[in-house]
């Protein structure tokens, strides 16, 4: 059984006989669930865990939730007691609240991040060149910080994410590399693969706009470009109209990863094992972990998009959810506006 603390007000509180711990790239809040219920005995008493209480949650010592207590329920009968725990990264806030007018312009993401963050006492760091700055871009009323920051992320092509220590980390999928390998038969207890051709189409043609423009002229002219997706047998043609001006070298490296991203996001695996580490490492989102299971005919690395550390009736262990690096190669995407500088 590995140690699974709660720490609030600086007090450790052990023990806990469900856990189910959520870490993903796709959220930017990871979560958890903690649960005990014991006998009565004559020196039973709840445990003075409170909603909004600072906390953190570590792993045999090492933390992968800071943030906060959402919610903490304490049940009885004349049998037993129990109590159960549920909270957020820090990074839950920004997911919540609404952010306050704000102006992108002169600011590059990096920048305008921290300044969004600070009042809630969210540091944020980026481990992607994002130096960039934004011309004109500016949040709606209403918005969220979450939603705010993750509009300039989306247009910067990079992820955001819970370092699990009170921050929020600008980034790419896959920098890192576990060592070892999940095989079936070996660490893979249970397995499920899926396929989809729901999103994915048989050619993607992207048009756009490339200018040109001298002292007495200015024109423009519309190029695209097509590639096909051989994985997919029948008619099913997709075009992409780009927001910015592309010339045809543009529209083919744009067509190109629409249809790489496409046909990597239709396949996914669903794997459960009996530990939460692989050759001494936790295993966490966004790293990349060789894989070898010859019934979905897999060998080869995957990303890990998810993981959820679980304890209950059943025993422990973790389920993962890994997709095809690709998937989350994002690109970047135009300003609203920003015509390129192209005519």
């Amino acid at each position: 059984m590995h140690n699974v603390a709660l720490n609030v007000s600086g007090q450790n509180w052990y023990g806990w006989k469900e856990v189910r711990i959520q870490r993903a790239i796709t959220q930017i809040a990871n979560e958890f669930t903690l649960g005990l219920t014991d006998r009565w005995s004559d020196d039973a008493a709840p445990r003075p865990i409170k909603e909004g209480a600072a906390c953190s949650v570590s792993i045999d010592g090492q933390t992968v939730i800071t943030g906060y207590v959402d919610e903490a329920t304490t049940s009885y009968d004349e049998q037993s007691h129990g109590i159960e725990v549920q909270g957020r990264d820090i990074t839950g806030d920004l997911v919540d609240c609404s952010a306050p007018s704000f102006q992108w312009a002169g600011r590059d993401l990096l920048r305008g991040a921290q300044d969004l963050c600070k009042p809630f006492g969210i540091s944020v760091r980026a481990t992607s060149d994002v130096s960039k700055a934004f011309q004109r871009m500016k949040s709606d009323e209403g918005e969220t910080v979450f939603d705010v920051i993750e509009s300039a992320a989306r247009i910067r092509g990079v992820l955001l994410m819970s370092d699990g220590q009170g921050g929020l980390v600008i980034g790419r999928a896959g920098q890192k590399r576990l060592s070892g390998q999940l095989e079936l038969g070996v660490n893979i207890k249970q397995g499920s693969g899926r396929r989809s051709l729901r999103d994915r189409f048989s050619r993607y043609t992207v048009k756009g706009q490339a200018g040109a423009e001298s002292a007495f002229t200015e024109s423009t002219t519309s190029v695209s470009h097509t590639v096909n997706d051989a994985g997919v047998s029948r008619y099913r043609p997709k075009v992409i109209l780009a927001e910015d001006g592309l010339d045809i070298a543009g529209c083919k490296d744009r067509a190109v990863w629409h249809r790489n991203v496409a046909a990597a996001k239709s396949q996914s695996v669903n794997y459960t094992v009996h530990s939460w580490y692989l050759n001494g490492q936790l295993l966490e989102p966004n790293v990349l972990v060789p894989v070898k299971d010859h019934y979905l005919n897999i060998q080869r690395d995957l990303l890990i998009v998810a993981v959820t550390y679980i304890v209950d009736d059943k025993g422990l262990r973790a389920e993962l959810s890994l997709a095809l690096p690709e998937a989350y190669a994002l690109q970047e995407l135009p300003e609203p506006g920003d015509e390129g500088g192209l005519w």
